[in-house]
């Protein structure tokens, strides 16, 4: 028996093309066909040759395998620390393993947040702030992002925030993105 596929509706090809984050121009452009033809066609406006089809799902096939989601470039596991524990061991584990910033985990759930710059301006107003508390020193939580999320989205909350905490399907975090793992990728 022969399982024959069922053919890809060229209007399916918008869908496709916006899930990847592309613009008609892009694909255009790696597919060898005009911006207008690739408008045409998402329209259901044109009946495009086979060769062409493929030409253009070759295209959406490429830029599938170049897109960097979160996932791809997370760090995991994530280092963190729990609410009860002391900055002391904020401290220790920033030193060992060379980072500036952790997230505050409480069963699963991200609660807060303890940055470097953070612990020298608290240490310039308090002697004894080795001996304090998580939950006196933290921050507001890193933003959350999914597994699947996009570099450029990823890149603009690095922006205006020191890391972002990636969530499984589950909703858990599983992996950490800084501004580091951002400039290794070139």
């Amino acid at each position: 028996m022969v399982i024959v596929p069922r053919p890809i509706d060229p209007r399916d090809i918008k869908r496709i093309r916006k899930e990847l984050g592309i613009t008609q121009e892009e694909l255009a452009r790696k597919a060898g066909v005009t911006q207008a033809y690739i408008a045409k066609l998402e329209a259901g406006k044109v009946d495009p040759r086979l060769s062409t089809l493929n030409r253009i799902l070759r295209a959406l096939i490429e830029c599938q395998k170049a897109r960097v989601t979160a996932r791809s470039i997370m760090s995991s596991p994530i280092i963190y620390v729990r609410p009860g524990d002391r900055v002391e061991k904020v401290v220790r584990l920033m030193k060992k393993h060379n980072i500036s910033q952790v997230p505050v985990i409480d069963n699963e759930k991200v609660i807060g947040a303890i940055t470097e710059k953070n612990l020298v301006r608290r240490s310039l107003e308090d002697e004894d702030i080795y001996s304090r508390n998580v939950t006196e020193v933290m921050e507001e939580p890193f933003p959350l992002v999914s597994e699947e999320e996009d570099i450029e989205v990823i890149k603009y909350l690095l922006e205006k925030h020191p890391a972002v905490i990636v969530q499984g399907k589950n909703g858990k975090p599983i992996g950490i993105i800084t501004r580091s793992d951002i400039f290794r990728l070139g």
